[in-house]
């Protein structure tokens, strides 16, 4: 009988919980951002895509003069180093170096960190010019010695020097020491007009082409262009800013322009 009074009782009624939010499914959030981690990628490749066509488009141009400069600097039919193999500058960058020598105002004192492809072109556009020289500081005794004897082939070892330059440890404003060129071999080298930087390599220092301009700076002219490779990367367009930073030198640095993926710059 308890028992059957006991379910005959009434039974107290549990109030019903408020129905909660619907929660995201889970992974919902970082799918979403998957998403727009794609989408960014994407942004960038297709950015990357639309530079690379018009290089493409550019480059029957890019040949064609070449070739014209070749016929109007080189005599017979001995072949130049290829651009832009073996960290050689690429076509538009030698051709914009050698339309400063030939141009107005003329460049005639020469320099180059790294020397290779660009010594030659530059040898050869002072040779038709009449007048001038290139030096060029090497790090690599071995390929120094390949450069000095191409100059011999095409008859240009009047017109430019590569100089024997190994890194050395050396102290730089606001970076402390880092490896970089020996200098010693450049003698009184001076009132240079056109600097080309194509080195040290990248990964000898963090900044590793930073130095140039202040280990350089009093031996440049007034006016002097500064062409920096490579600019195509981060590291080397970082070191263009801080170059032309307000204050960075005695001397203000201008942006010029870019060519390809060099970076030209003016002191004053």
């Amino acid at each position: 009988m308890k028992l059957f009074k006991a379910l005959a009782r009434p039974q107290a009624v549990k109030p019903a919980e408020p129905a909660k939010p619907a929660e995201p499914a889970a992974g919902a959030a970082d799918t979403e951002q998957v998403l727009r981690a794609l989408q960014q990628q994407t942004k960038t490749l297709t950015a990357a895509l639309t530079g690379l066509r018009k290089q493409l488009e550019h480059q029957p141009y890019v040949i064609a003069e070449l070739m014209r400069r070749y016929n109007h600097l080189i005599d017979g039919d001995m072949p130049m180093p290829v651009l832009g193999a073996n960290w050689a500058a690429i076509a538009p960058t030698v051709l914009f170096i050698v339309d400063e020598v030939m141009g107005r105002p003329a460049r005639r004192t020469m320099l180059e960190c790294g020397s290779g492809a660009s010594t030659l072109w530059t040898a050869a556009a002072l040779r038709k010019c009449g007048e001038g020289h290139v030096t060029s500081i090497e790090h690599d005794q071995e390929f120094a010695e390949v450069t000095r004897q191409r100059l011999v082939d095409h008859g240009l070892e009047s017109w430019a020097t590569v100089v024997d330059a190994p890194l050395v440890d050396t102290e730089v404003p606001g970076l402390g020491t880092q490896p970089w060129y020996d200098l010693s071999g450049l003698g009184d080298l001076a009132e240079v007009d056109l600097l080309f930087i194509d080195g040290p390599p990248r990964p000898t220092a963090p900044l590793a082409r930073y130095p140039a301009m202040p280990q350089l700076l009093p031996r440049m002219a007034k006016g002097a262009l500064v062409v920096l490779d490579d600019t195509n990367r981060k590291v080397e367009r970082d070191i263009t800013k801080m170059w032309a930073a307000d204050g960075a030198f005695d001397r203000p640095v201008t942006f010029v322009k870019d060519v390809a993926r060099s970076t030209v710059l003016q002191l004053d």
